[in-house]
């Protein structure tokens, strides 16, 4: 068996007081897509941004790709550019888009590899262009995020975050902001890039996403895992009635 692509031990995260991530344990293998799912408040998006470094966590440990997060170092000029490093490996798209309002399409897309990774300019366009092409969005390039829907916006973050090149992508809720009509479009580009390989961790609350693309289910309760496995098993045979009672109401 590889060596997995990300292990996380003991994952705690405190705000202020509250503990939101109690003890989270578990390991990512390469190409697998793991979609967590729980109740609002239970640490789904916390997780995500922990793994890189958006938030910081207060105990255990983080390997992603090889790579140990400094969890409870110091910030020095040396943890900072090994923090950048790490998240080299990883895209993440917001459930927001979080796309530059006053530039194009296509230099939201270019950014990344331009100034963190110092690619020249006309290769980071011809990479972009590639990218937009495949989420669809060639025509757009040069528009403006506000003339685009929301769809084509969170398109536009995947291929900027393709951009990075990265080996794992993180998602956190990226339909919740979308009309009804517009989620499918972005949910067939994230089922194509798991066709092709892509690590993925997803939050979202797409169970026919989950049951039709995910290797695996995580649900979180309370900041604690309190279980995992194939779509098939959770989905149709929950172990805990807490689990029961989520999938009831979100179908």
């Amino acid at each position: 068996m590889l060596e997995p692509i990300i292990i996380i031990e003991d994952l705690k995260k405190y705000f202020h007081r509250l503990l939101v991530l109690d003890g989270v344990t578990t390991r990512v293998q390469p190409g697998e897509v793991v979609v967590i799912i729980g109740r609002s408040g239970s640490g789904k998006s916390t997780l995500l941004r922990c793994l890189n470094m958006l938030e910081e966590p207060q105990g255990g440990r983080v390997m992603i790709d090889g790579s140990e997060l400094p969890i409870g170092q110091k910030r020095t000029a040396a943890v900072r550019k090994q923090i950048i490093e790490i998240r080299t490996h990883m895209g993440m798209v917001f459930q927001e888009f979080n796309l530059f309002p006053h530039r194009s399409i296509i230099e939201n897309v270019i950014e990344g590899p331009v100034i963190v990774k110092k690619v020249q300019s006309e290769a980071a366009i011809a990479k972009g262009e590639e990218l937009l092409n495949w989420v669809g969005l060639y025509e757009k390039k040069d528009n403006y995020p506000d003339q685009l829907s929301g769809g084509q916006k969170q398109r536009a973050a995947i291929a900027r975050a393709l951009a990075m090149e990265p080996r794992i992508m993180l998602f956190d809720e990226p339909t919740s902001a979308l009309d009804p009509e517009l989620i499918g479009e972005v949910l067939i580009v994230m089922q194509r890039l798991a066709e092709q390989g892509m690590t993925m961790l997803v939050v979202t609350h797409e169970m026919g996403f989950a049951r039709e693309v995910a290797d695996r289910i995580v649900f979180l309760e309370n900041g604690k895992i309190l279980e995992e496995g194939s779509p098939e098993k959770i989905m149709d045979h929950p172990d805990h009635e807490i689990t029961q009672q989520f999938l009831t109401h979100i179908r």
